[in-house]
């Protein structure tokens, strides 16, 4: 979807000697672009914002990673902190689910207070950037949706949950031995390992980038049995969740 809206970063040079009111005035309308395209999903801001370095706080015209006297690494972590908040407001009235905004604020608020270098947190920046803007984890309210794709939007707003069949039959007003046959016809799999494969896909980026403990992870991606979490990782990766975060450590 393109946006009319073009992010025009203020010009670097009106800053050499010092922050002006322009400059600031020029920097905020720049967030408030950013912001209501994370609003809308613009699918093009992924691409802006790879290349952009204003964008990215690389290029650090404001001074902000000055604001911890001696401390860049503080000082990046508290600015992204804000962003991260700023970006799940703007997502949820662009139609995340508060729940949905909730999960991913938390997942970005431990992995931004774990990281270890000026460039993981630049990366944890682009991810944020990139999945606070993706319209397909949205909520839909298309009347067109099949069965099991309304499904597979319940479960992505609420995959941590502990929801039983019967609960998101009842959701998606169907059958739940009708759901569940005609989910496994389409998919090839049950719901259950869908929802499973869903809350792992969480765990992997937590487990690269936290350091909360393995049953930390899983009961917050949504295993309330961290030995099954363990036992169904290996099944799918071929390897445990502590051997898989020692090879990508690597």
């Amino acid at each position: 979807m393109k946006d009319h809206q073009q992010i025009d970063t203020p010009n670097p040079n009106t800053n050499r000697n010092g922050l002006t009111p322009e400059y600031i005035e020029a920097g905020h309308k720049l967030r408030e672009k950013l912001l209501y395209r994370i609003q809308m999903g613009d699918r093009d801001l992924i691409t802006e914002f790879e290349k952009d370095p204003f964008l990215k706080l690389n290029d650090d015209q404001f001074n902000l990673l000055n604001r911890v006297p001696n401390n860049k690494m503080r000082s990046y972590k508290n600015i992204l902190l804000s962003h991260n908040t700023l970006y799940s407001y703007a997502a949820e009235k662009g139609g995340l689910s508060p729940w949905q905004c909730h999960f991913i604020s938390e997942k970005y608020a431990i992995m931004i207070e774990h990281a270890e270098t000026i460039a993981k947190l630049d990366q944890i920046h682009s991810y944020m950037v990139k999945e606070y803007s993706d319209r397909s984890i949205r909520k839909s309210n298309s009347g067109s949706l099949t069965i099991v794709e309304k499904a597979e939007n319940y479960i992505e707003m609420n995959f941590a949950e502990d929801i039983s069949m019967e609960e998101i039959a009842r959701k998606i007003h169907v059958h739940p031995s009708h759901l569940m046959r005609t989910f496994k016809k389409e998919k090839g799999i049950t719901i259950s390992n869908y929802r499973n494969l869903r809350r792992m896909k969480e765990a992997k980026e937590l487990i690269l980038n936290s350091n909360l403990t393995m049953t930390e992870i899983a009961i917050m991606v949504g295993f309330s049995n961290p030995q099954y979490f363990s036992k169904f990782f290996k099944e799918v990766e071929g390897i445990t969740p502590f051997e898989y975060k020692k090879l990508k450590k690597k």
